[in-house]
């Protein structure tokens, strides 16, 4: 797999071409020190929304580290996982995600891409600042006509009264070390009846559901089920500023590094199956940013730097 496709790869969520193969590379099969290059803005636009470095836009770079999960025989109708929230001060042209991508890739062309993000990030050159966001995004055609972040166009339905909402801010979020942590506990299912994606979130309490996307802004296989859902994180910055990911300590540090937890898959039924196989890992330079092994349906992420408290 050529350099270029790599970089599509990354940018169109998880997005694998070819028939070789429908799982994301292993660490093991991709370039150790592979960076990816970020030339064009606009690919950022499936992972992390509008983020073009200038103060290096020679050099921005992306990088991830997650897990995935594609052999389900009928598919995934769903998920459940807690993420722990955290918060560091970036720049623009500097951004952090954590997030579930729940997908379809098609026939493995862009243009077939359909997909549901959902987590928190730190984006200053989205939101203006550099706090903490309850985020989603969503596409019918890898963005390149549908789709947007939270709600900056037509397409997630917020659930009247729901106590947050896609761009809302996530405040008093975790600091490494911190005992007591911030969580965002998550689930999206497949309505059996209406065929929308139901959206449930809660901090730091059970999930509630906060809206939907309805089954109309989908086609294709989307429209019935997901083949892929990858859960983990990705940064972007120029090559001399890269920021934190997840709590911005590597997983060999448990106590202090990132966790998604609680992760279980739903079936076509609508039953909750916890995870209990290994999942295919990706991670661009594991030297930077990696992945703990998965136990017990959890894992530790991120790395690079310590953020400031």
């Amino acid at each position: 797999m050529g350099r270029s496709l790599l970089v599509l790869v990354a940018l169109s969520l998880l997005l694998l071409h070819g028939s070789a193969s429908r799982f994301p590379p292993t660490s093991k099969e991709a370039i150790p020190k592979f960076n990816t290059p970020l030339r064009n803005a606009n690919l950022t636009l499936g992972l992390i929304d509008g983020v073009s470095p200038q103060e290096d836009s020679d050099n921005p770079l992306a990088y991830f580290a997650f897990y995935a999960a594609t052999t389900a025989a009928d598919g995934y109708h769903g998920f459940i996982a807690t993420m722990d929230v955290y918060g560091f001060p970036l720049e623009k042209g500097q951004g952090s995600a954590a997030a579930v991508w729940i997908h379809d890739e098609g026939d493995g062309q862009l243009i077939n891409l359909r997909s549901i993000m959902i987590g928190w990030d730190v984006l200053p050159s989205v939101y203006g600042d550099s706090r903490t966001y309850f985020y989603t995004k969503w596409t019918n055609d890898g963005f390149i006509s549908t789709g947007c972040m939270n709600m900056k166009c037509f397409g997630f339905q917020p659930e009247k009264g729901a106590k947050i909402a896609p761009g809302d801010v996530i405040d008093h979020v975790t600091f490494p070390k911190q005992k007591i942590k911030r969580n965002l506990n998550l689930k999206v299912i497949k309505d059996g009846a209406s065929g929308d994606w139901l959206v449930y979130c809660g901090l730091d309490q059970d999930p509630e559901l906060i809206g939907r996307f309805p089954r109309s802004l989908f086609t294709g296989i989307f429209a019935e089920k997901a083949t892929s859902i990858a859960f983990g994180g990705v940064t972007i910055a120029p090559i001399t500023k890269p920021p934190p990911m997840g709590s911005g300590y590597l997983p060999t540090d448990p106590k202090s590094a990132a966790s998604i937890s609680n992760i279980q898959f739903v079936d076509q039924n609508g039953h909750a199956l916890p995870l209990t196989e290994n999942l295919v890992k990706f991670e661009t330079n594991s030297a930077a940013y990696a992945v703990s092994p998965i136990l017990n349906g959890q894992f530790f992420y991120g790395g690079h730097q310590k953020p400031t408290a």
